[in-house]
């Protein structure tokens, strides 16, 4: 009976709010693919200045995530998560009374800083409350949570924005924020002596250096960069306007794709960690499977943009799998750097993660504003393609450098000390 009551008083006080909590950052990082298209008609913003706007969101969580480790073991993941989530309440707030480009970017810089703990808080949470075994079940709970928040911001939210306008849907998600900072305050709870260490910088910047300076983790970074990266640039902002201008379909039925892609990525959020048990059954290297993972992800976005089968909810669906893939590589990461170090190896990953997708969506606006508009249209459907195709290229680099670079003893993964 008293395990019982414990496994219930940690789903209450710990997985349930984190849960939550990463269900609104995704929210947030998924939300302008439905925004995008208001925004163009309301505003007259250009593509690039789209792009800008909505990137603005993750170079503030990027820059967020160097300080986040030392503020996440000084005051707790509960303290913590529920500050920045009213600075993110206020962002979006800002972002929903914008008139311009200048406050609509000032909304969505805020918001990062605010959404910036979303993930980290609740991995935090778990690592101080739950068995060391018993981890990886409980980060999938949070994963999958966080899939259902980038499932809400599709069709549900494009539902809402016709029916009451963009502006109101941002009110709407500040309430909701919120709402989610005061069940993380007063619901979660803060582990007695896991929240009184005292910042110390030196020590941190030592461990990055450990990580920056090692061989294995430049030849697996740039996979987990890219093809996370590129994924959250695309379903962030511009798969909205590619099933659009590409596909040919209309704003609310781009919006049923998304939502068909964001379920498929919810479930490959929560398969990391059977993905995990299943190598180990089959004696396969975690790495295989990535590989292959990554692989599958590559074929899809060619068939993708060359446009073929592109109406066939059956390819989008493994688009968002398969995109999960690299996601397994975190655990590869972890394993080579060993316990000591995962909290800034994840955080230290995630750095050029948010900077690379920041990077990415900017850069496909910027071309498609180069490119010859196709009248009232806006950029025609090969500038897309051509934007797309880069971005796929980089994936095959990254791909390639790490099959490469595993043939040299200098990069190959080692044991963790």
């Amino acid at each position: 009976m008293q395990e019982r009551n414990g496994t219930t008083s940690l789903w209450l006080t710990v997985i349930l709010p984190f849960a939550m909590g990463f269900f609104v950052s995704m929210a947030f990082k998924c939300i302008n693919a439905i925004l995008a298209h208001p925004l163009m008609e309301e505003l007259h913003l250009a593509s690039v200045e789209v792009g800008w706007i909505t990137s603005l969101f993750l170079l503030t969580f990027a820059v967020m995530q160097l300080p986040l480790g030392l503020i996440l073991d000084h005051w707790g993941p509960r303290k913590t998560q529920a500050l920045l989530f009213v600075v993110g309440a206020a962002g979006i707030t800002v972002f929903g009374l914008a008139s311009d480009v200048t406050m609509l970017a000032a909304g969505r810089a805020i918001l990062g800083i605010g959404m910036a703990g979303g993930l980290m808080a609740a991995f935090k949470a778990t690592a101080d409350w739950c068995k060391t075994e018993e981890i990886p079940f409980y980060n999938g709970i949070i994963l999958g949570v966080g899939g259902l928040g980038a499932l809400m911001v599709t069709s549900p939210a494009k539902f809402f924005e016709l029916e009451f306008g963009w502006r109101a849907l941002c009110f709407a998600m500040a309430g909701l924020t919120l709402a989610v900072a005061a069940l993380v305050f007063f619901a979660g709870r803060d582990k007695p002596g896991a929240t009184s260490q005292a910042f110390d910088l030196r020590s941190d910047l030592a461990g990055l250096k450990t990580i920056y300076t090692d061989p294995f983790f430049w030849r697996l970074a740039p996979l987990i960069v890219i093809c996370n990266g590129g994924f959250i640039a695309m379903l962030g902002l511009w798969l909205g306007p590619w099933l659009q201008h590409v596909v040919g379909l209309s704003p609310l039925q781009s919006a049923h794709y998304l939502f068909a892609i964001s379920l498929a990525m919810t479930v490959g959020f929560a398969s990391g960690g059977f993905i995990a048990r299943l190598a180990g059954r089959l004696g396969q290297p975690l790495i295989v499977i990535v590989v292959w993972g990554v692989a599958v992800y590559i074929a899809v976005q060619i068939l993708l943009a060359a446009n073929i089968v592109s109406q066939n909810y059956l390819i989008w669906a493994a688009y968002g799998i398969s995109a999960k893939a690299a996601v397994v590589g975190y655990a590869e990461l972890t394993r080579h750097f060993g316990p000591q170090l995962t909290g800034r190896v994840v955080t230290g990953t995630n750095i050029f993660v948010s900077l690379f997708a920041f990077a990415a969506q900017y850069a496909f606006g910027v071309v498609l504003h180069l490119w010859p508009e196709n009248g009232a249209a806006g950029p025609p459907a090969a500038a897309y393609q051509a934007t797309f195709s880069g971005l796929i290229v980089l994936h095959l680099l990254a791909l390639g450098w790490f099959l490469i670079a595993g043939r040299l003893p200098f990069a190959r993964a080692g044991r963790a000390e």
